[in-house]
């Protein structure tokens, strides 16, 4: 019994070095950059999460038949969360970032309800918040300081990497231990 104890401590440890810690890392370096942004803007900086997950640009009003376009972050006002995919580019990120500065100016109770209709109505592309935020984009990149690209470049592709290497290999050993499990549940005698 110890010797699965073990492994399951080994396998969960192995998640939380090869993916969980760089996840935070990509997190912290991430709101280091918004939390420069956000200080010349005088405004809240918004607080990052990053996932493996896939995430796309439904919500639970669309029908479920509906294609839902695969996107690299999404912005929850309400939260002031930036949920970002770790493999996120700049480009993303500070357009989710303007959509926290739409919403801080337009007030985050209003915005969250301009945001639901249009997501009723509207197609991505053809939202206006997601014009507003386009547009937004290229004056934040105008903005940005030169460190803000060296902490992309040096701290968040490092640990995009790192994720990419280390994925494939601790999904393989969950895999093996759910082979274990499901090794020892068919060995189990029904009563």
């Amino acid at each position: 019994m110890s010797a699965g104890r073990d492994f399951v401590n080994q396998v969960i440890m192995e998640i939380e070095n090869s993916i969980l810690k760089p996840l935070e890392d990509i997190e912290s370096s991430a709101e280091g950059i918004l939390e420069s942004l956000a200080e010349g803007m005088n405004i809240e900086k918004p607080k990052v999460v990053a996932t493996i997950n896939p995430t796309n640009e439904c919500t639970e009003h669309v029908d479920k038949d509906q294609q839902c376009q695969m996107v690299m972050g999404k912005y929850f006002a309400e939260e002031s969360i930036i949920l970002i995919n770790y493999r996120i580019d700049m480009n993303t990120l500070l357009h989710l970032f303007a959509h926290h500065v739409h919403a801080v100016e337009m007030g985050k109770a209003k915005y969250v309800r301009v945001r639901r209709l249009e997501e009723l109505r509207l197609p991505w592309e053809l939202r206006p918040t997601e014009i507003i935020a386009m547009y937004r984009t290229t004056q934040l990149v105008r903005i940005l300081q030169p460190r803000a690209w060296r902490i992309y470049n040096e701290e968040i592709k490092p640990r995009i990497r790192e994720i990419d290497e280390k994925f494939s290999a601790v999904r393989l050993t969950v895999n093996h231990l759910e082979r274990q499990v499901e090794h020892v549940l068919s060995d189990r005698k029904p009563i």
